[in-house]
């Protein structure tokens, strides 16, 4: 590796202060138990997720990269599994077998509510249904619909989808969602397909050469060895007093659910007013963020609160002096700061792969000449498997979105943007552990960009790419970030490594059928309108009337949006140049992408974590950081466990009234 390859090593592994926690196991194997079990997990997940999201109105424990959803269940079985490890009971599941659990549980967990689905059914369900004369839905885009890929609402199908089947002798007629849900899901599976093939190709670069070190793996590992002898938490009481902290404050706050007006515990403050022209700041302590903050690198934690607040200070300033793409208000953000993350998450993802040209160019070459020396025996699939599915999957999809009326050439850039955005978002959860990230910049973004905004395309492409976004996924990169860690799960595991990868696809496509058909089955039991959900029932509305009015060229393109696009650019360039130069530089150019996304909900908590963490490090070292860890996995797995109370205290007494545990 060369020095310019230098700059693409995670911080982690540029100082000698920084700790490193690896997620490897030295034996193990990938069992077909573990697998059923990941399986019964991740679908209990999903279902779990799903009423809670649209019934019992909870919390939203599906909107971060390592959901409650699913770190509740695993917390409760790793427990348990580690008592009976402990009391050495023979059929007990290994701590390899528990990671297995997680690989597909983090896949299953990207399909429900706030991952895909919810999305996907509110965008496909409305467009004829809520068309009026008002909001012009009919007569601006209905004609660009791909009826092949839109429910229609013949007999009334999705107005009881929406209000509820009138009688319960009523069917749920499921005969108009069969031809419409099998063109979308050859789409979703040639993305699943794409990125699974990207997720093993870049695994060994990642993990191996750059050495990545996926933070929010670590708590995970942590609760699978809960009953080793010598590195279990189980009997550490460090562990217990993490745990008791945000359990406690749960418990204590549910007095006031049987007690209305009893004192309560908050830890929650909003947004807090700053200066004038200046925007607010989030305040909140989320021990979540916390919790797995405390396993990036204190550089990544440190460069994403300075970057903040640089992207703070100028957004103060470009309202004060009447930049244009400024709103003179004391909200969270500004299009200005946004642009240059935007620029700053593409130069990553393109650096990023110019520095694994090397690695790639052998996958490729394996492919089409199998005499070539690389090994690939030890990965998850033969590289000449990836190499034709990545390319299959590809051009199936610039073909797909040609079909549906956007135009070859803007398909192919559409499909390249699409796959790089979800590689980017990737990138920055493997590196920075934030698990309250989107994406800044998506494949529509980047489209925009290269072809001078939106108003150029014609009507068919813009309705097509409306359309498109019903596989949004709330930004989260849909399957590409929980698969990439599932990938490193499997491939710290000794044997049969590649049962790992059907046991993925059939949790994602299990998953579906079972997310699609929960959620059709509650939106004609209870009439979605009643969900209150903002996927389902709030997002698509808004999609359709932003149509409109870009099919009326009213969206605005402002030359300057080139300029902060740039700018992002060439700070990201600066800052790595600063980094690989100067050794006393502690900033990493990954904190110019982070905040200004959903993150900046989290802004206050990394920097307690940062705040925290380096304080351990300068006092006693990286042997006080190892030693103070158990703390942190108890302040993730007591906050997931008293969510999960929470619900079921709500099931039992409140039903339907749903008293918020965890969000933003």
């Amino acid at each position: 590796m060369d020095k310019t390859d230098y700059m693409a090593i995670p911080q982690e592994n540029q100082e000698s202060n920084a700790p490193q926690v690896q997620t490897e196991i030295a034996h193990g194997t990938i069992t077909y138990r573990s697998m059923a079990l990941g399986l019964v997990v991740a679908v209990f997940v999903i279902l779990w997720n799903t009423y809670v999201e649209y019934i019992a109105h909870t919390g939203r424990i599906n909107i971060t990269h390592f959901p409650v959803a699913l770190f509740a269940p695993f917390t409760v079985l790793a427990l348990l599994n580690g008592f009976l490890r402990h009391r050495k009971v023979s059929w007990a599941f290994e701590p390899t077998e528990m990671l297995v659990v997680v690989a597909m549980g983090l896949v299953g967990a990207a399909v429900p509510a706030y991952g895909l689905t919810s999305y996907f059914l509110g965008v496909i369900a409305i467009p004829f249904y809520r068309a009026t004369p008002e909001n012009q839905w009919a007569p601006f885009f209905h004609q660009y619909l791909p009826e092949w890929l839109i429910p229609t609402n013949e007999g009334d199908a999705m107005r009881w989808l929406f209000e509820g089947l009138p009688s319960p002798e009523m069917q749920i007629p499921w005969s108009v969602w069969f031809v419409p849900l099998a063109g979308w899901m050859v789409f979703i599976g040639a993305i699943v397909l794409g990125s699974i093939t990207i997720a093993i190709m870049l695994r060994k670069q990642w993990a191996d050469y750059e050495r990545i070190t996926y933070p929010i793996l670590h708590p995970a590992r942590d609760l699978a060895e809960s009953g080793e002898p010598s590195i279990g938490i189980l009997r550490n009481k460090l562990f217990w007093i993490g745990f008791g902290v945000p359990f406690l404050i749960i418990c204590f706050n549910m007095i006031s659910y049987f007690s209305p007006g009893f004192p309560r515990i908050s830890l929650y403050r909003g947004w807090m007013p700053t200066i004038e022209y200046f925007p607010s700041i989030h305040v909140n302590v989320n021990w979540y963020t916390i919790g797995f903050a405390y396993f990036a690198n204190v550089d990544v934690l440190l460069s994403i609160v300075v970057f903040y607040m640089w992207y703070w200070f100028q957004v103060g300033i470009y309202r004060r002096i009447g930049i244009g793409l400024s709103k003179k208000s004391n909200t969270k953000g500004d299009a200005t700061v946004s642009l240059q993350s935007a620029g700053a998450f593409l130069s990553l993802v393109l650096w990023g792969l110019w520095l694994a040209r090397s690695h790639l160019k052998d996958i490729f070459t394996k492919a089409f000449r199998p005499s070539h020396p690389v090994d690939d025996s030890d990965e998850l699939m033969p590289y000449r498997t990836c190499v034709f599915g990545f390319l299959f999957s590809f051009i199936f999809i610039v073909f797909w979105l040609n079909s549906v009326g956007i135009a070859i050439h803007v398909a192919f850039v559409l499909t390249a943007g699409i796959f790089m955005s979800y590689i980017g978002v990737t990138r920055v959860i493997a590196e920075s552990g934030v698990v309250y990230y989107s994406m800044n910049l998506s494949g529509e973004g980047l489209i925009n960009f290269l072809f001078g905004g939106p108003n150029v395309f014609d009507p068919s492409t813009k309705t097509a790419l409306r359309v498109v976004a019903a596989i949004r996924s709330q930004g989260k990169g849909m399957f590409m970030p929980p698969l990439v860690h599932a990938i490193r799960i499997a491939g710290s595991i000794e044997h049969n490594r590649r049962r790992i990868v059907p046991a993925l696809f059939t949790t994602i496509f299990v998953g579906l059928g079972c997310a699609i058909a929960y959620s059709l089955y509650l939106g004609y039991t209870w009439g979605a309108y009643n969900f209150n959900d903002y996927p389902f029932t709030r997002y698509p509305p808004g999609l359709y009337d932003g149509l409109v009015k870009a099919l009326k060229g009213e969206i605005k393109w402002e030359p300057q949006r080139y300029t902060f696009f740039g700018m992002g650019i060439a700070t990201y360039f600066l800052v790595s140049m600063l980094r690989y130069r100067l050794s006393w530089w502690p900033l990493t150019p990954i904190g110019l992408i982070v905040p200004m996304t959903h993150a900046i909900h989290s802004i206050f908590s990394i920097f307690v974590a940062w705040g925290t963490k380096s304080i351990l490090l300068r006092l006693g070292g990286v042997n006080l950081y190892r030693r103070c860890r158990p703390i942190f996995v108890g302040l993730l797995a007591g906050h997931a466990c008293g969510v999960l109370l929470s619900f079921i205290v709500d099931q039992i007494w409140f039903p339907g009234q749903g008293h918020g545990t965890h969000g933003w």
